[in-house]
């Protein structure tokens, strides 16, 4: 089990905690005789503990699966955004190009256009972001350069 954040290792502590509570409590049973209101607050403790405990690293294994599901599809996703900045990167290396048979009106249309998609492109990946933060990171690096190379 690798940590990499302390606040996923709480709902572990919590559940170590409600283990130690056990033999806590089997301890001081073995010694005397409990009275009614310890054996209710040792059990509604350990409950408390442990069911909190469970319930945390439920969330943390669910979404971390949610996270391992979706990744196959975002990948594939990603090859259409990055084919879809190849195209526009060579469109606006074309407009960029000075050509005296074109009319200025229209070029500036066609910038218009490659700007506004390569806008939407920047908005994909930003949705992408929170799913699969190394990759989309990876890709904005791979974009930065090609338009560094357009320039």
């Amino acid at each position: 089990m690798k940590i990499n954040n302390p606040q996923k290792f709480i709902p572990y502590l919590l559940i170590f905690v409600s283990a130690l509570l056990i033999v806590w409590f089997v301890d001081v049973a073995e010694q005397r005789d409990l009275t009614q209101l310890e054996i209710i607050f040792f059990q509604i403790l350990i409950l408390s503990t442990s069911l909190i405990g469970s319930y945390q690293i439920g969330r943390q294994t669910s979404k971390d699966a949610a996270r391992e599901m979706i990744k196959p599809h975002a990948r594939s996703a990603f090859r259409r955004v990055m084919s879809l900045y190849r195209t526009l990167s060579r469109v606006a290396t074309v407009i960029a190009e000075p050509d005296s048979k074109n009319d200025a009106q229209k070029l500036t249309m066609i910038e218009g256009i490659v700007v506004e998609q390569i806008n939407t492109a920047d908005d994909a990946l930003a949705d992408w972001q929170e799913v699969i933060p190394e990759s989309t990171e990876e890709l904005r690096k791979k974009m930065y350069d090609l338009q560094k190379g357009r320039e």
